[in-house]
């Protein structure tokens, strides 16, 4: 008897992590570092480090 190859299930791959190793969610802050670099956000969807104001935050 054999069985199916156990499937992983779908995950989100973030580029960039914050210092905790998380996903970054739009409307965060990111490092300044980090500008104008972009990564996928825990929803999967894509999103920009971009400056806000005097802040740079994470956009779509």
């Amino acid at each position: 008897m054999s069985s199916a190859p156990a499937t992983k299930p779908a995950t989100t791959d973030c580029e960039i992590v914050s210092n905790a190793g998380n996903c970054y969610s739009a409307g965060q802050f990111c490092r300044k570092a980090d500008l104008g670099r972009s990564t996928h956000a825990g929803n999967g969807r894509i999103i920009y480090c971009r400056l806000d104001g005097s802040q740079p935050r994470w956009q779509y």
